[in-house]
């Protein structure tokens, strides 16, 4: 799968069988293609959008006479302080555990980026950002929002295009993928006087329709974006674009959109490695560790208070005649005071 064409400048490249990637060469504009099927035809797999969610409503609510008030309840010496460090550091480690996972999931089952790559600036003059010629795009911002997103990491534009059947690319169930690039270098040339472009054109199969998504997908990069969108970033862009198309819950919109928003987000982030997660053990460990101080701190200030108020008590309890003393005048002190 692949072409080449016109005195070698250009290079092919492609995915077939599940994923196979071709190789890139001579710095031109390359081409490749998605297929979720085996072979060069066509899956058998449906895509279609989930039914309706069932929502249960709480019956109603029943109310009781208040109770009547309690008595003072003894002193608890510093375990509300106690209790309340606690709390603040399981959740502390609950939430930096939950923003890591959350990255952690977005990404999961996708190829990590390990290079560092530069943004194009300046290169690309802006165009339509989708050709839709089956109309199966039903709410054009949600695309393009996800578009854009790709556009401000990266300096490329995508180009979404929508095609229908035709024998050009069919034969069969077999996808002529060579005549599906010479169609898309057609319309690179004719549509965009730059080298910044990024085309991702959806081919329909025979009775294809907008739940199945039958077809192939195949892609076209600009010479510039050949900078960025190299094999590995490719590779990123296919895993986001297969965890999106089997979710069924998505729009044939919001799927290509959320394949390019997170593509540009990855792919244009510092490399990740193993200082990353020793970075975060580090956090967690340094909140937790103050966290101890702060606990041992606060549990031996609420020991000292209670011994002294022990003492206090202990103090105050005692019958006056212990003292040694004269005790007359303070008898008669405390009569007056009573």
């Amino acid at each position: 799968m692949g072409r080449s064409s016109g005195g070698g400048s250009h290079s092919s490249g492609g995915f077939g069988g599940g994923h196979s990637s071709g190789g890139f060469s001579g710095g031109g504009r390359s081409s490749g293609g998605f297929s979720r099927g085996s072979g060069s035809s066509h899956s058998s797999y449906t895509r279609r959008s989930s039914g309706p969610r069932t929502v249960f409503v709480g019956g109603p609510r029943y109310y009781r006479s208040p109770r009547p008030p309690r008595g003072p309840r003894p002193r608890n010496y510093g375990s509300h302080s106690i209790s309340s460090v606690i709390i603040s550091i399981v959740f502390i480690c609950v939430i930096i555990g939950m923003l890591f996972f959350s990255t952690s999931s977005k990404h999961q089952d996708v190829p990590k980026n390990t290079k560092q790559r530069e943004a194009l600036s300046g290169v690309v003059k802006k165009t339509d950002w989708y050709d839709d010629q089956l109309s199966w795009i039903r709410s054009p911002s949600v695309l393009v929002s996800g578009l854009e997103d790709f556009y401000q990491e990266t300096g490329i534009q995508p180009y979404v295009m929508m095609i229908p059947y035709s024998q050009q690319y069919w034969n069969g169930s077999t996808f002529l993928s060579t005549q599906a690039d010479a169609y898309l270098e057609k319309v690179y040339k004719e549509r965009f006087k730059d080298e910044g472009h990024f085309i991702f054109a959806y081919f329909a199969c025979l009775n294809d329709s907008s739940q199945e998504m039958d077809g192939e997908f195949r892609y076209l990069s600009g010479y510039a974006a050949d900078s960025i969108m190299d094999s590995e970033a490719i590779d990123i862009l296919w895993g986001y674009f297969q965890k999106n198309y089997y979710n069924t819950s998505l729009s044939i919109e919001k799927m290509i959109s959320e394949t390019f928003s997170a593509t540009g987000e990855n792919i244009m982030s510092a490399p990740t490695n193993g200082w990353d997660f020793a970075k975060i053990a580090i956090i967690v460990g340094g909140v937790v560790g103050i966290g101890v101080i702060a606990y041992l701190i606060f549990k031996k200030k609420a020991q000292r208070e209670k011994e002294k108020e022990d003492y206090t008590k202990e103090i105050l309890d005692k019958p006056l005649e212990t003292f040694g003393e004269d005790t007359t005048d303070l008898e008669k002190k405390y009569e007056d005071d009573m």
